[in-house]
């Protein structure tokens, strides 16, 4: 699209900007001739870019005289913008020229034409600093500040920018850049921020002030060149060619119920080949192949999954058009289902996990519930969490599906309710066999685990238990509540000798979550 600098523009800006660092360092004036190179530059690049312009004048004269109704509106604005452009490069030209004048001290019609390296005072911006930044105004502190010509030219620009940016509708203005920044932030060389008119005009040799103002010439005209060429484009932006029709059919769902219809719209799409366009789905831009994209989604989730993208295509006229869509699809596991009646278990007081889907159905479309007591909970993605009472035998899970408006049963399997298996007793993490009393005296409590095959995390609060020894051929025996060791236990550990049998008895754990307490089996240990 219109609007980017060329190399030769680039190359021109950056000798500028480096020959302003040049004189922020006080180089030698010989070196000022060279920004007469820069200026030739410039001026080259602006009959360069006043041809381009003419041309698109031109084609809307001509684009006018082929459809007067079609064209006018858009050729109205373009030449408003050229009267625009047209007084605002008037109006710089004028001002240089008058600076020049000021600053050689000869007529004005004689600086209009004169050549920058005939320039005498090349070297004296006391006098370009007087002639922009103090002149007009009410003070005499160089600031540029109101009624100075620095800050007239500054109105001028930002009064121009604003008016070429209306003769835009909402719509193309994404596609302006326009440059003659007068914002900034600028600095000086001390690192302070200033303004627009102390960064062009204090301090500045007239060479330097004088090239510079042939760069605003270029950035008004390569602005005039930019609104031009969108409105140009405007006149034909919704004239695509296509290459290639074929007949498409888009379904409703591709999973149909027993008894629904199967539904899909039929039509001809037309598409050009010779044209890829730029398509992007949920941020992230897709392959395409002779105008076609290929979307292709790892289906990594049961569900309804949803995906909404923009479709960008460049028009005959080179403005890029964007086209939002979104669609949906259903993800299912394979249909093939196999199952053990025999296992349809729920455990009483834990978490049962249960998944609940319907071939072809939308998981937001299944309803769950449970019969007669208990509770199910969803989790997402068709998961749910099952609890249930440990006074009752079955529960039903009744799953239903609203289908095209309508509730439908899909099913109520049975499952039986089990009681949590009993817990292994341990101590120091052992069940029986030798054992370091150290081990015993660091970790003496007595815990209990459900065993290794059994899927549910339980936790067993042991409720007391009773311990057994034999000393000098004597029964020693104490009890206590809870799963901690007493202290006399532990003592008796510690005067134990080698070889000597410990037992665990009697062991009872308080109600579980699924309001049982357990007796559990003996632990025998032998100290070593």
């Amino acid at each position: 699209m219109a609007g980017k600098e060329t190399p030769r523009q680039k190359l021109v800006k950056l000798m500028y900007l480096v020959f302003l660092a040049l004189m922020a360092l006080n180089v030698d004036v010989s070196v000022l001739n060279s920004f007469v190179l820069v200026d030739d530059g410039i001026a080259e690049t602006n009959v360069n870019f006043s041809r381009k312009v003419d041309m698109v004048y031109d084609d809307f004269r001509m684009q006018r005289a082929i459809s007067e109704d079609l064209v006018y509106p858009y050729y109205d604005r373009a030449f408003r913008v050229k009267e625009l452009s047209d007084s605002l490069v008037n109006n710089i030209l004028r001002l240089r020229a008058e600076m020049i004048a000021r600053a050689d001290g000869i007529p004005v019609e004689v600086a209009d034409t004169l050549n920058l390296i005939r320039l005498k005072n090349k070297d004296n911006y006391s006098r370009t600093t007087r002639f922009w930044m103090v002149e007009g105004k009410r003070e005499l502190a160089p600031d540029g500040g109101e009624g100075s010509r620095a800050y007239e030219l500054r109105n001028m620009i930002e009064n121009y920018r604003e008016a070429i940016k209306n003769q835009l509708d909402s719509g193309h203005r994404q596609y302006l850049q326009i440059g003659l920044d007068t914002e900034g932030p600028y600095y000086s060389k001390g690192g302070d921020e200033i303004n627009w008119q102390q960064a062009m005009f204090d301090r500045i040799p007239p060479v330097a002030a004088a090239t510079n103002l042939s760069r605003l010439v270029t950035e008004v005209r390569n602005a005039e060149f930019d609104v031009t060429s969108i409105l140009y484009a405007a006149i034909t932006e919704d004239d695509f060619t296509f290459d290639q029709i074929e007949a498409r059919v888009v379904p409703q769902s591709e999973v149909v119920m027993v008894g629904d219809n199967y539904e899909a719209d039929v039509f001809v799409a037309a598409y050009d080949t010779r044209q890829q366009p730029s398509i992007v789905v949920d941020g992230r831009e897709i392959p395409t192949e002779e105008g076609i994209g290929k979307l292709r989604i790892p289906a990594t989730r049961e569900g309804t999954s949803r995906y909404s993208g923009v479709i960008k295509v460049t028009s005959p006229a080179g403005i890029t058009q964007e086209y939002p869509f979104e669609g949906q699809y259903f993800v299912q596991r394979p249909s093939v289902t196999v199952s053990a009646d025999m296992m349809n278990v729920f455990y009483a007081g834990v978490d049962n996990p249960v998944s609940v889907s319907a071939p072809g159905i939308p998981q937001e479309n299944i309803r769950v519930s449970i019969a007669p007591r208990g509770t199910i909970t969803p989790r997402g993605g068709g998961n749910y969490t099952v609890r249930v009472p440990g006074d009752i035998n079955e529960v039903r899970i009744n799953v239903s599906a609203t289908i095209a408006g309508t509730t439908r049963s899909m099913g109520a399997p049975t499952f039986r309710i089990n009681r949590i298996p009993d817990p292994i007793p341990t101590i120091a993490g052992m069940r029986e066999g030798d054992i370091d009393r150290e081990r015993i005296t660091l970790n003496p409590n007595i815990a209990a685990t459900t065993p290794e095959d059994f899927l549910f995390d339980m936790d067993f609060e042991i409720a007391s238990f009773t311990m057994q020894t034999t000393v000098a051929g004597l029964v020693w025996e104490r009890s206590a509540t809870g799963g901690r060791l007493t202290d006399e236990m532990i003592q008796q550990i510690g005067r134990l000798s080698r070889g000597s049998r410990v037992y665990f008895t009697e062991i009872q754990t308080k109600p579980a979550a699924d309001g049982v307490a357990r007796r559990l089996p003996t632990i025998s240990v032998r100290i070593r």
